[in-house]
């Protein structure tokens, strides 16, 4: 996906010990063109990070002695070779940075790292990855929908808008209930949770792909479910790490990853919005929804996520209701991305069914509505393919 000023975005991990140095970077690079999208302290810490993230541009400190950031340089280059490998360090011997160059990177910034050298590497970074045809996994996208009050309808719009991109073609979607106490997202399609994600965690607690793959649970659409905690008591197992595990291997597993994240921000969440392509900020045009929205964008600023990826959603939106979209769009200071129109009858049957409106009602205006959204994101996103019709489940 390309920035707006045309150059390819690029997704950075920075691995350093300095936390000085993490927050240096995040705050100088997270513009236009360059997110910084996972951070560790350390090497090993960094690898974990790394393999499941795939990011197109590492920042790596290199160590003293230099031998463990010479073997994960090395690590790096082997499982991932279309990976760009940027070390910072204060020693700038010929012998350090030859060792290095030979184990795969391919820049040097010296320490303390001035801004302009790091663009000027990561410039060049970039030009290698556009004159290199990708060989590494494909990576899905990332959409996370935030719902700033409860009860506005978030989770049918999670189970709608997956349904609808699931039935595009050959695309692959999971839902992911990002509820840490017990999600709502498995009755909307009626799919009551055999697993959580504890299940898929070996006895040191890191998330196993394989068993990961066995707990979805998939609907008859086509579109798979991972619940994250059947119950509060789960939920509590569960911390950022494996957040940043669990999306690095489903990123590579679906084209499409759709996470129902509720309203509550924890660690946890914050983390889920800091990795997510695109954040989903759902509202409806009323006082209380409005002012949620307005509390909710100056937290997210706080929290430095950039507003070039938060789209403003407006659900059970009516054209003459008491509010308008210029009262929101003014209160807030963002534009509507998107109105889903207030249909209540196919909206209410599909959730007593169990069934979402675009399968259940199909030729309903809000089933059509939830459609032309999936291939909005699709073109938006770069997934372009080929639309299939979503087939009837029974009932």
């Amino acid at each position: 996906m390309a920035s707006s000023n045309g150059k390819r975005s690029l997704r950075l991990i920075v691995v350093d010990s300095d936390r000085g140095s993490r927050l240096y970077v995040k705050r100088r690079l997270n513009a236009d063109g360059i997110r910084v999208i996972g951070e560790a302290d350390s090497t090993q810490a960094g690898l974990r990070l790394i393999r499941g993230l795939q990011p197109d541009v590492v920042l790596l400190e290199v160590e003293s002695p230099a031998t463990p950031t010479v073997d994960a340089v090395k690590t790096i280059r082997d499982e991932l070779p279309d990976t760009g490998i940027i070390l910072s360090s204060h020693e700038s011997s010929p012998q350090m940075i030859l060792s290095c160059i030979r184990a795969g990177a391919q820049e040097f910034v010296s320490r303390p790292m001035d801004v302009a050298e790091l663009e000027k590497a990561i410039e060049h970074i970039r030009k290698l990855l556009e004159r290199s045809a990708p060989q590494g996994k494909k990576r899905g996208t990332v959409l996370t929908v935030f719902s700033v009050k409860g009860g506005i309808g978030a989770t049918s719009v999670v189970a709608n808008l997956g349904v609808a991109l699931a039935g595009r073609g050959e695309t692959k979607t999971v839902l992911v209930d990002l509820s840490f106490h017990m999600g709502d997202l498995g009755l909307m399609l009626d799919l009551p949770p055999r697993y959580s994600l504890t299940e898929a965690l070996n006895s040191e607690g890191v998330l196993d792909g394989t068993k990961l793959a066995g707990i979805l649970s998939q609907h008859s659409s086509g579109v798979y479910l991972l619940t994250v905690a059947a119950n509060p008591e789960v939920g509590e197992e569960i911390t950022v790490g494996h957040m940043t595990e669990l999306f690095g291997h489903l990123n590579t597993m679906f084209d499409y990853v759709i996470v129902d994240a509720g309203r509550h921000l924890d660690d946890r969440t914050v983390e889920v919005l800091t990795l997510s392509d695109a954040i989903l900020v759902l509202s409806c045009l009323d006082l209380p929804t409005i002012r949620n929205v307005k509390r909710y964008m100056e937290i997210f600023d706080k929290l430095e996520i950039d507003r070039e990826r938060i789209h403003l959603v407006v659900n059970r939106f009516l054209k003459k209701g008491r509010l308008s979209l210029n009262d929101l769009e003014t209160t807030v200071g963002l534009e509507t991305f998107w109105t889903i129109p207030n249909d209540f009858a196919p909206m209410s049957l599909g959730i007593d069914r169990g069934n979402p409106a675009v399968v259940q009602t199909p030729k309903a205006k809000v089933s059509q509505n939830f459609k032309d959204l999936a291939e909005n994101i699709c073109e938006l996103y770069g997934r372009e393919v080929a639309e299939s019709s979503v087939q009837a489940a029974s009932n």
